[in-house]
């Protein structure tokens, strides 16, 4: 029988979930509070520079598990999918300098300690420490709950932590890795230690590397298994916001209702149906809720309605995000000086951004746009640094234009002045990324307990499936599966094995 679903929230988890559920043969309605879909998947026009589209929150996904690819194929716009430009891969920064991100890593853990390129960044005695890991007892550095500073520090050493995991913790995650959870950065590195007693062994079994790195396979598949994370990706021309275009287009022609600027007030479950307030003194009614909100949100919305399920809800306090994207025209930036981008590790003297991505560098599409949208250009780029490490305080926006510029200057290793810019944005994204606290997972675990014992409310986002759009999409597969198929445990998505360099 065809049930009312309604979901509360527009961004890529609850377009998914809105799918799903019309594919199962329901009526949909979705409500988003802002005035676009998309959530963190969006689009900005740079008016001095020909409105010049650019990815204003995520810039590509991971081809990890293939989830997203196969997502896109469905939606029709395969046609679109663009791949990073061969041969350049990415760059990490720390007071070592700069280096070219070690091939075959999962979340900064190398899976072969001795490569060349691993001892470029820790030196022989970082690189001899580390390779020593696969000797140490299982349990060292794995009880449960374990941060990603516990676990990798002790079974690893401190330059590996340093260098190599907190750029990407930082950089990726938003986080401290003193803060974050080994389970919930990382499923697949916790669970591999439990059954390989060894995050070498786990990223080598992951990753595809032997002792001489690489699978020898030919195709995507094998050009990536042992490249640095930043070109295990894939994106969409002419940009990610395509993606939740496709969602709702879907949606509207399966009969669907799609609403934005519709914000949820209070929620009612006394008998049957839900019965859902808005700000618009709206009253709607559905058979299964489905929010796709904040955890913070979600909780208070459940409240009174479901107080079990909300006390249930895991604190996951927001980390706040800012971007600046730079357009440049800079022949010296022509030989692509950090590859696709580079992250960068706390305390790095001089430096306050944790990420840069070289767009023009990384994507063909991008390069081609610059130079139509500024055809007097001698060498237009687009350079996007990220700011927003745990605690720290940020300058005001104003002010962010020179900072990016002394940022982008040390890490591309030129000097680049307001003289060199064509046009700049700032873009705050407050409550997009979560920091997970120890115990999140075991916390989901018990969430998701709750929830399968009853048919008639789901939570999905990012604070459950993990940072990146393929967490996000595999989520949501395996909902889409345990529905076809019920299950007798409880399902308890999972994060992405690594998240993408900016």
């Amino acid at each position: 029988m065809s049930a009312r679903i309604l979901v509360v929230g527009g961004g890529l988890a609850g377009l998914l979930a809105a799918r799903r559920h019309q594919r199962a043969g329901h009526r949909v309605v979705l409500l988003e509070a802002e005035d676009r879909l998309g959530g963190a998947v969006a689009e900005l026009a740079l008016p001095g520079a020909g409105d010049l589209a650019l990815n204003a929150g995520a810039e590509a996904y991971s081809t990890a598990s293939g989830a997203v690819d196969a997502l896109v194929a469905q939606l029709g716009i395969a046609d679109r999918v663009v791949f990073p430009r061969a041969g350049l891969g990415s760059r990490i920064v720390s007071a070592a300098g700069v280096h070219r991100a070690p091939a075959g890593a999962l979340l900064g853990v190398p899976g072969r300690p001795l490569a060349a390129d691993v001892r470029a960044v820790l030196g022989w005695p970082g690189a001899l420490r580390a390779a020593l890991e696969p000797l140490l007892p299982a349990r060292v550095g794995a009880r449960p709950g374990a941060t990603v500073a516990e676990t990798v520090g002790r079974r690893m050493g401190r330059r590996v932590l340093e260098r190599l995991v907190a750029p990407i913790v930082g950089g990726v995650h938003s986080a401290d890795p003193a803060e974050l959870e080994l389970a919930a950065a990382s499923p697949q590195l916790a669970t591999g230690l439990f059954e390989h007693g060894s995050l070498v062994r786990t990223v080598r079994r992951l990753r595809g590397t032997g002792r001489r790195g690489g699978t020898g396979r030919r195709g995507d598949a094998g050009r990536t298994a042992g490249a640095s994370a930043g070109t295990r990706v894939h994106a969409l021309a002419p940009t990610m916001a395509a993606l939740p275009a496709a969602l709702r287009e879907e949606l509207l022609a399966g009969g669907g209702i799609v609403r934005t600027g519709v914000e949820v007030t209070g929620l009612d479950r006394e008998g049957e149906p839900w019965r859902v307030d808005t700000a618009r003194g709206e009253q709607l009614e559905a058979d299964r809720l489905v929010l796709a909100c904040p955890p913070d949100t979600a909780r208070s919305l459940l409240a009174g309605a479901a107080p079990e399920i909300a006390e249930a809800i895991p604190e996951t306090p927001s980390a706040a995000v800012r971007l600046v994207a730079l357009v440049l025209d800079a022949p010296a930036l022509d030989s692509h000086p950090s590859g696709t981008g580079a992250l960068v590790a706390p305390g790095t003297p001089g430096i306050r951004a944790k990420a840069l991505t070289h767009a023009s560098a990384k994507w063909e599409h991008v390069e081609r746009a610059l130079r139509e949208a500024l055809p007097s250009a001698a060498s237009p780029h687009l350079v996007r640094l990220s700011y927003g490490r745990p605690g720290e305080q940020l300058p005001g926006r104003e002010e962010f234009v020179d900072l990016a510029l002394a940022d982008a200057s040390a890490i591309l290793g030129t000097p680049l002045t307001r003289s060199r810019l064509a046009d700049w944005a700032v873009i705050d994204w407050d409550r997009a990324m979560r920091r997970p606290r120890p115990g999140h997972r075991a916390a989901l675990d018990a969430l998701a307990s709750l929830l399968e014992a009853r048919d008639d409310l789901e939570l999905v986002g990012s604070w459950r499936a993990g940072t990146g759009l393929d967490a996000i999409v595999r989520a949501d597969d395996a909902r889409a599966a345990a529905a076809q198929a019920p299950q007798t445990t409880p399902i308890s998505p999972t994060a992405p094995t690594e998240g993408t360099p900016r």
